[in-house]
């Protein structure tokens, strides 16, 4: 019986030793959304704007650099600690207030570009383009990606101590 009891005890303790060394830390999940800092991350985010409609996409596609693939220009302010990123002609419905949240996990900044209109849609779709910075950077390696990307080719690198603005491409 004692042996028994021994054993069940020490199988319930190694079992909660295996569950408490799981390598997610519930307090580095996805550190912040909107102008906040996180547990590994000292960025922070705010939207600056949107344009106004720029046209159909159906007027615009192939002829950009990047093909049909979503486009994030770049540009790196050191003094500030600053990084300006315009996603350019994003495709949202005409009737959209376009809008871009952030969250952060470490050097990786994930992004959504979102349309914030609950109300009437219209039935026409239009390209804008959407501007946000990001504060807190330094002159260092950041990962950049979709917040609903599909697997690591949409993981683009900004190597902000080499080349402080630039365009990045992400494909669809």
């Amino acid at each position: 019986m004692k042996k028994t009891l021994l054993f069940c005890s020490l199988f319930a303790l190694a079992a909660f030793n295996f569950m408490s060394c799981d390598d997610e830390d519930e307090n580095n999940k996805d550190n912040t959304t909107n102008n906040g800092g996180g547990a590994t991350s000292n960025l922070s985010a705010e939207f600056v704007g949107a344009s106004d409609c720029l046209g159909s996409p159906y007027d615009t596609e192939g002829t950009r650099a990047g093909g049909d693939n979503l486009a994030m220009s770049y540009k790196f302010d050191s003094a500030k600690g600053e990084i300006v990123l315009n996603i350019e002609k994003i495709v949202l419905n005409c009737a959209a207030i376009p809008k871009m949240d952030f969250k952060f996990n470490g050097d990786t900044i994930i992004f959504n570009v979102y349309d914030a209109n609950t109300g009437d849609q219209a039935d026409c779709i239009c390209t804008y383009d959407v501007t946000s910075k990001v504060n807190g950077a330094e002159s260092k390696v950041y990962y950049v990606r979709p917040e609903f990307s599909i697997g690591e080719e949409t993981v683009q690198v900004l190597e902000l101590s080499q080349k402080s603005e630039g365009t990045v491409y992400f494909p669809q």
